[in-house]
């Protein structure tokens, strides 16, 4: 097996983040979350303990140290939670550890929280009527498309914001949508009739310009990722639905897709997880 530095191991690992096309601001949360961690090691384990000597158990005391000692909130132990498992996968695939000692370490619950964790049928069709009901009668259309998109694929909202005209794939024996071009997050996800009749409407009245990008603002431009989110947000207020967000969404089209099927690697899949124990520990199985 071979043998690495911390320092080593983490610029690999910062080289694999950026392959990934990752962003700059994601790239520094995950070093920044491993240096607090390693930081905890030399203090709490031993000086100069390597990264790469970690079991399950030092993951665990870790967990118990930020909820209990430092009172994190469970998003925020749950944030560092992930750049360790991230950071370890990363080391298991590379083969510098024999197995990932993240592995079995659960997440912390949030009890506090009061978002919703997925939405039932007719929830959403609440949230699509509210959609169709809105007030800007120019933007219903794209509205509800990207209301669809999020409940009938699961995409997650920087995809729908990256979504091009020509990633509509209209094809033998069904449509499908290309999702991104990285190795590790993009797909091809079929997309559902009444989907497909929703974003063909939508292009019939979207505005005629020199941008690519399939959802465009009021102005002409490439949508913002505050917007769709604000248009989750408006819809669900209007429907009487509190606390929806995107991240609902796409939960209730994972966790609907595994009712239909039984099939966690199918929806880790759709999803664009790297692994179904990324899945499983998305919808808390």
């Amino acid at each position: 097996m071979l043998q690495f530095k911390d320092d080593e191991i983490l610029a690999k690992f910062e080289e694999s983040l950026s392959r990934r096309a990752l962003s700059s601001s994601t790239i520094v949360n995950y070093l920044a979350d491993l240096r607090t961690f390693r930081r905890w090691i030399d203090g709490r384990i031993a000086a100069g303990f390597s990264l790469l000597s970690v079991n399950r158990e030092h993951i665990r005391q870790y967990r118990n140290h930020l909820t209990k000692e430092l009172h994190r909130a469970p998003s925020t132990t749950n944030r560092h939670l992930m750049s360790l498992r991230k950071f370890f996968a990363f080391a298991t695939e590379l083969q510098l550890i024999p197995a990932d000692p993240t592995a079995g370490v659960a997440l912390v619950a949030d009890q506090q929280s009061t978002q919703p964790k997925a939405l039932d049928q007719q929830d959403v069709q609440k949230l699509l009527d509210a959609a169709q009901n809105g007030s800007r009668a120019g933007l219903i259309r794209r509205d509800v498309a990207i209301l669809q998109l999020l409940t009938c694929t699961g995409l997650r909202v920087s995809e729908v914001v990256d979504l091009q005209k020509d990633d509509l794939i209209f094809g033998n024996p069904g449509v499908q949508l290309q999702v991104g071009n990285n190795p590790v997050t993009g797909r091809y996800i079929p997309v559902p009739g009444e989907v497909v009749k929703n974003l063909v409407d939508y292009l019939d009245v979207r505005p005629q310009t020199g941008v690519s990008h399939f959802f465009l603002s009021q102005d002409g431009g490439p949508i913002s990722k505050r917007t769709v989110q604000r248009i989750v947000s408006d819809c669900a207020k209007m429907a009487g639905l509190p606390n929806v967000s995107a991240q609902v969404l796409r939960r209730t089209f994972a966790l609907q897709l595994l009712a239909k099927t039984q099939d966690l690697a199918l929806v880790s899949k759709r999803l664009g997880h790297q692994t179904p124990a990324i899945t499983e520990q998305y919808l808390s199985l």
